[in-house]
């Protein structure tokens, strides 16, 4: 009776597990589901469309295997009431514009992502969403923009000189900014020598001053 009821009870947690797999997917190519998706940056309908194209075809398959052909022949009456009535209406087939521009643009995100990360991801989406529009609108992707490549990674050596090139223009950058600095404080003591005053206070301001312009000369004129 353990035995049964450890069958039982793992067979009612797998069906409970199927259940909620296909209540989750169900959700997710919803148009609720695949909008929630685009709101966290996850654009999922080239795979909804590929789900429904694969079950479409798995739907047809079968049937049309096991279908055999009727021959039938027609009879005068019915086809002289098939002649009387109207010519049916022609369904017109042309593609929706709003997909096709739709397609597109998921193409053209997608194909910008692989130039920037260069991730199979992101080449996989793109992929899916250009062979879509090509289906769609029957022109070749090509012709419309340039699809991107994978970004070419830096070698070690040339990291190691973008970084010293990097760090070089920061020091260079913080040695102009400090001898401006030190070219301010020189002009402000020699404003304040030329002004005059008291003695001592001249003498302090000569001091500092020369204190300035030997520190100047050193970082600033020095090769």
């Amino acid at each position: 009776m353990r035995f049964l009821g450890r069958v039982a009870a793992v067979f009612v947690a797998n069906l409970i597990t199927l259940v909620f797999i296909a209540i989750v997917v169900a959700m997710l190519i919803s148009d609720q589901g695949q909008a929630f998706m685009r709101h966290l940056g996850y654009d999922i309908s080239p795979l909804v469309s590929a789900y429904h194209q694969s079950r479409i075809q798995e739907w047809k398959g079968p049937r049309a295997g096991r279908m055999t052909p009727i021959e039938i022949t027609p009879n005068t009456n019915q086809s002289a009431l098939a002649k009387s009535k109207p010519a049916p209406k022609i369904v017109d087939k042309t593609p929706d514009r709003h997909a096709i521009q739709t397609t597109l643009n998921t193409c053209r995100f997608w194909n910008d992502e692989y130039r920037k990360d260069g991730t199979d991801r992101s080449r996989g989406f793109r992929d899916a969403a250009c062979s879509r529009y090509e289906s769609l609108s029957g022109n070749d992707i090509g012709t419309i923009l340039s699809l991107a490549r994978a970004p070419q990674r830096k070698t070690t050596s040339q990291k190691i000189s973008s970084n010293r090139t990097s760090q070089k223009n920061s020091n260079d950058r913080q040695r102009e900014a400090n001898c401006e600095r030190l070219k301010e404080e020189i002009e402000y003591y020699d404003a304040k020598l030329r002004a005059g005053g008291d003695g001592s206070y001249m003498t302090y301001w000569r001091g500092e001053r020369r204190k300035v312009s030997n520190k100047y000369s050193w970082e600033c004129l020095r090769g």
